[in-house]
């Protein structure tokens, strides 16, 4: 039988039944295939094919991204889920991984293009640029999808002491099909500027909305009075959760832990919110981060028990269980790094070493995994691994300087991360989110099925 005269009811069946990789790349086919596979009734029905595969839902692949500074150049790594279709390594893929936007890296200046975000499989990226030798520095944003190479920018700002958040929300659950789909959806670009004075009510924003294609700066008000962006807060970044973006505020002079920044740009623009701390919380020296895992806020923190014998080093997360009345957290997990086994000698030395010099662990949180409710992404040094909250067990991910070349080679060049939020999570949906956004409205199924 020739494929040609299939009609459009049975290639769709058997598109259905594809990887996704292999269903996008069927595309270039014909222009009937690529009409066919671009269409929102394909994608509509493609994503409730394996949403009502229980399985296919259980097991969504991702990626984990790392952006580090080496030797003045940015390195990007990526350490995908054992399913993912689009990468099956880890590996070093510098900016080559976003080679398909038009940015110029700037030598001896690895900070010129930064990811700042990233939401289910979409990245927001900013790129800084300077017009016509001008003093005035410039920042252009791209939202990307990094798997099908679309792209999209967004109108250029000015350069300014700004963090970033970026959050999408689907217009409506897809009764028909019985899921939410990625197809259409609205999405929110928030430049929130520091604060200019301790304890301050009033805080700059600059809004991007798909909605009405431009950007628009506003004062909100807080409840709470907020102090310039520090350290603790570039570097745990803003968490987009439940439609609402979260961000750690500290006290200016002391560097505690004063509370968290919520702000909703979809429904309350005009205003903060704000989360008071677990009351269990390590108020002073021990860094905040703050991840999601499936719709639910997730606060890490590192701490220590200090006794007459020994000093004992854990880390606590706490979930946010209610929103109202400054939050209500919920302590989910307290694991001692003296309980953690491992395989692995060489992170188990590392454990020993700082125990006999009753040094804190050199460890940093990365994420949460998205599927698994017991496992974060941790590093120890040079060393990612995957450790499970409720038995301790520390599994090596990747090894970022001596893993065989797998990422960097054998150099005697340092490795830092970048002065921001550096990890993210890349997800894979069961169909990449189109960018731009597709049209509410189109015809209900192509003309010849």
């Amino acid at each position: 039988m020739n494929i040609n005269k299939l009609s459009d009811l049975l290639l769709f069946e058997i598109l259905y039944r594809l990887p996704c990789r292999w269903a996008l790349q069927c595309k270039s086919i014909s222009k009937r295939w690529f009409s066919l596979i671009s269409h929102p009734y394909f994608i509509r029905r493609y994503i409730h094919h394996r949403h009502s595969d229980s399985q296919q839902q259980q097991q969504q692949p991702f990626t984990l991204l790392l952006q580090y500074a080496h030797n003045s150049e940015k390195t990007i790594l990526v350490l995908p889920s054992h399913n993912s279709e689009f990468f099956t390594d880890s590996t070093n893929v510098g900016l080559d991984f976003l080679n398909f936007l038009p940015l110029k890296a700037r030598k001896n200046d690895p900070f010129c293009v930064e990811v700042e975000a990233s939401f289910n499989d979409l990245l927001l990226v900013r790129h800084e640029v300077s017009r016509f030798s001008e003093p005035i520095k410039f920042c252009e944003y791209f939202i990307c999808n990094p798997f099908t190479k679309q792209w999209l920018t967004l109108p250029p700002r000015t350069t300014s002491f700004v963090m970033v958040g970026f959050v999408c929300k689907p217009y409506c659950l897809d009764k028909e099909q019985g899921c939410v789909t990625n197809v259409h959806y609205r999405y929110k670009v928030v430049r929130i500027h520091s604060p200019s004075e301790t304890n301050t009510t009033q805080l700059r924003v600059e809004i991007f909305s798909s909605e009405t294609d431009e950007w628009r700066d506003s004062v909100v008000s807080s409840p709470r009075g907020l102090s310039p962006f520090k350290v603790e807060s570039l570097h745990a970044g803003v968490v987009a959760c439940n439609g609402m973006l979260h961000w750690v505020n500290t006290d200016e002079e002391n560097k505690f832990i004063k509370g968290f920044v919520v702000f909703d740009p979809f429904n309350d623009a005009e205003r903060c919110h704000y989360l008071d701390p677990p009351i269990d919380i390590s108020p002073k020296h021990f860094a905040v981060s703050i991840g999601e895992f499936q719709g639910r806020l997730r606060i890490f923190q590192g701490g220590h028990e200090r006794n007459d014998a020994y000093n004992s080093y854990y880390f606590s997360v706490w979930e946010l269980e209610d929103y109202s009345d400054a939050g209500t957290w919920c302590l989910k997990y307290k694991v001692h790094f003296k309980d953690m086994v491992s395989e692995h000698s060489e992170i188990v030395q590392i454990f020993k070493i700082m125990g006999e010099y009753e040094l804190p662990p050199p460890v940093l949180f990365l994420a949460f995994d998205p599927i698994d409710d017991e496992i974060v992404f941790l590093q120890f040094r040079h060393h990612v691994v995957l450790c499970n909250m409720r038995t301790g067990v520390l599994k090596m991910a990747v090894e970022l300087l001596r893993d065989r070349g797998k990422i960097l080679s054998e150099v005697s060049g340092f490795l830092w991360s970048v002065p921001t939020k550096y990890a993210f999570l890349l997800g894979q949906p069961s169909w990449p989110t189109p960018v731009p956004p597709l049209p509410l409205k189109f015809d209900e199924c192509p003309s010849n099925f």
